[in-house]
C-alpha cells in the first residue's frame, strides 16, 4: 500500500462517517433507527412484500425481521394484511405516517447529496459516481 493508498482509504472512512453522522442525526429527528429507516426504505421500493422477502433482501434472521417489523407498526409506520396467495404470509405496506416519514428520508438523502457534490461538474458528478462504484465492487469482490 503506498502512502497515497492509505490517504485515499482514510478520506473515503472520514466521508463515510461524516454522512453516517449526518444520516444518524436525520434519523434521530424522525425517532427511528438506520435499520427502521433502510426497511420503510425497502417496503416503499416493494410494495406488498413479505416480511420473508426483508429477510432475505437484508439477509438477517426472520426473528431479526419480525422485531423490526414490530417495531414499525408499534410506532404506525407499517401495517400487515394477510397475503390472500398464502394466508400464512403477510403483506406490509407503508401507512400515512410510514410515507411520510419515507419522503423526508428521501429529501433528506437528496439534501445530503447536493451539499456532498456541490462544486461538482456533471463531469466530476459523473466520474465520482464511477469510481465510488467500482470501489464498492472491489471491497465487495462483485463484478462489474
Amino acid at each position: 500500500m503506498t502512502t497515497t493508498d492509505y490517504q485515499i482509504a482514510r478520506a473515503v472512512l472520514l466521508l463515510a462517517n461524516t454522512v453516517t453522522k449526518t444520516r444518524n442525526a436525520h434519523l434521530k429527528y424522525l425517532g427511528i433507527t438506520a435499520g427502521q429507516a433502510d426497511a420503510i426504505n425497502f417496503f416503499d421500493e416493494h410494495p406488498n412484500s413479505t416480511i420473508t422477502a426483508l429477510k432475505n433482501g437484508f439477509h438477517i434472521q426472520h426473528a431479526t425481521a419480525q422485531m423490526l417489523i414490530q417495531r414499525l407498526i408499534k410506532k404506525d409506520l407499517i401495517s400487515l394484511s394477510v397475503d390472500p396467495t398464502d394466508r400464512r404470509a403477510k403483506r406490509v405496506q407503508l401507512t400515512d405516517a410510514g410515507l411520510k416519514v419515507r419522503h423526508q428520508l428521501k429529501t433528506n438523502g437528496v439534501n445530503t447529496g447536493a451539499k456532498l457534490l456541490a462544486g461538482f461538474s456533471q463531469t466530476d458528478t459523473a466520474q465520482f459516481a464511477a469510481a465510488l462504484h467500482t470501489a464498492y465492487l472491489n471491497l465487495t469482490n462483485e463484478e462489474a
